[in-house]
């Protein structure tokens, strides 16, 4: 309160000082007009702090209502008393002097409009720091106006100092006129140009507002950017949102996808890799009764239930265990990991290769490491995989006792699964395995398998 009856009183002392100084014609009217208006301002400042500070809302407000009265009731206050004084006055020189005196006094009232607001504001932040404000605010639009505008109104006030060194009196009256236009389009040009800056900084900082008002919401809507139009701090915070709701969306998309796998997890555990356990011990059961004949054939189909039960589990336990799918070069490692004195190389552009590419391919590996350990003696395996513009190809060589020629429609006569597994995953990416002997002694596989553009 005190501030603001201080800030009125100085206002109006500031308003008279050029014709206390005699720096201006004497000017009883204008006495007469500053004694009414800058009182009747500060009783509008007292009035408002009274009924803004019953809220926290209020108190938000309250430096923005402060200039806006004064700078409106005063600034009208002093032009209609201004106009009205020269209603019949043909006297250039008085009319030259009056407006001029007009200037100064909307230019004081200015300064002292934003006084108020900028002391409120810093008295009040200790109070409201720990409170949000409201939405809607237009306070820098605002300060840049008054301060563009009021730069305008420093060249029309400060022709006051121009009195010590013209004669008004002896100046011809086209003159006079001619620097009062000059001093009007200072100040319409300064505030038009206050105006756009203002609205430009105002804009931008009220869609970014309502932007993040939006995403604090979880609004889910389509993601719209906040278009970036100024090349400043303004301009940074635009930048700033926009990158805060693209992670908002990828964190987002990534929840939902976690989501999603815990989901597929749940029901293949609870339903579908159930029923394969109950299948293959339901065909360990029929095998007992069936004919002799029909043993190999069941025998096939045991094995494979049995494989596709453990294919669950994994698929199950990567679903549960992380939290992104796992790159391709670390399903990789983790396939000839724990078998002994494995190497493995990889060449090429990983990315190209599909996801189901990339399953079955690990599958493979997973499988020729195993059997090189257990079923050749192998001491030492070597794995490749090289991706080019048109094939993955994979091979795996050990040092162990060999393989003889395969007869692939014997091997499950034979019982080797594994190996009839492995080639029906190269057919159904529409591949090429081949599994011989080498020269020196040791087995190698060679998978390869074709990249369309997709890489399947």
């Amino acid at each position: 309160m005190f501030v603001v009856v201080a800030l009125a009183a100085s206002g109006g002392a500031i308003a008279q000082l050029p014709a206390a100084l005699a720096l201006t014609r004497h000017d009883p009217y204008g006495l007469v007009l500053n004694a009414v208006v800058w009182p009747a301002v500060g009783v509008l400042w007292i009035s408002l702090v009274v009924r803004h500070a019953r809220t926290l809302v209020g108190l938000w407000r309250l430096p923005s209502a402060l200039f806006r009265a004064s700078l409106a009731g005063g600034g009208a206050a002093i032009v209609i008393g201004r106009m009205a004084a020269l209603i019949g006055q043909s006297d250039a020189v008085v009319v030259v002097s009056s407006l001029e005196a007009a200037l100064y006094e909307l230019g004081v009232l200015a300064l002292a409009s934003l006084a108020a607001f900028a002391s409120t504001r810093s008295l009040l932040r200790p109070v409201l720091i720990e409170t949000r404000p409201p939405l809607g605010a237009r306070d820098i639009a605002l300060r840049t106006r008054v301060l563009v505008a009021t730069t305008g109104g420093s060249f029309a006030t400060a022709a006051i100092l121009l009195n010590v060194l013209i004669d008004f009196d002896a100046t011809p009256p086209p003159t006079l006129v001619a620097f009062l236009a000059t001093a009007a389009a200072l100040v319409a040009c300064s505030g038009f140009i206050g105006w756009l800056v203002g609205e430009d900084a105002s804009r931008s900082v009220e869609a970014v507002t309502h932007r993040m008002h939006d995403l604090a919401h979880a609004d889910r809507g389509a993601r719209i950017e906040v278009p970036v139009i100024t090349a400043d701090e303004v301009g940074d915070l635009t930048v700033a949102a926009n990158e805060l709701e693209r992670r908002i969306r990828r964190d987002e998309a990534d929840a939902a996808a976690t989501a999603e796998r815990e989901r597929i997890a749940r029901e293949l555990h609870d339903g579908v890799a159930k029923s394969v356990s109950v299948l293959s011990l339901d065909i360990a059961s029929l095998t007992a009764r069936a004919p002799s004949d029909l043993h190999q054939s069941l025998a096939r189909i045991e094995h494979l239930a049995q494989v596709l039960a453990e294919e669950l589990r994994a698929i199950v336990h990567e679903f549960r265990t992380r939290g992104d799918p796992e790159p391709f070069v670390d399903a990789l490692q983790r396939a000839v990991e724990g078998n002994g004195a494995t190497s493995l190389s990889i060449h090429g552009e990983l990315e190209r290769v599909g996801t189901l590419a990339r399953f079955e391919v690990v599958r493979v590996l997973e499988e020729a490491v195993r059997n090189a350990r257990r079923h050749a003696g192998a001491t030492k395996v070597t794995a490749g995989l090289r991706v080019d513009d048109h094939a993955l190809h994979l091979v795996v060589e050990d040092d162990g006792k060999g393989i003889a020629p395969i007869s692939w429609p014997d091997l499950a006569s034979q019982g080797h699964f594994g190996l009839l597994g492995m080639r029906e995953r190269a057919l159904l990416l529409d591949g090429e395995l081949s599994i011989t002997a080498c020269p020196g002694g040791g087995t190698r596989l060679a998978l390869d398998v074709p990249l369309g553009d997709g890489g399947r």
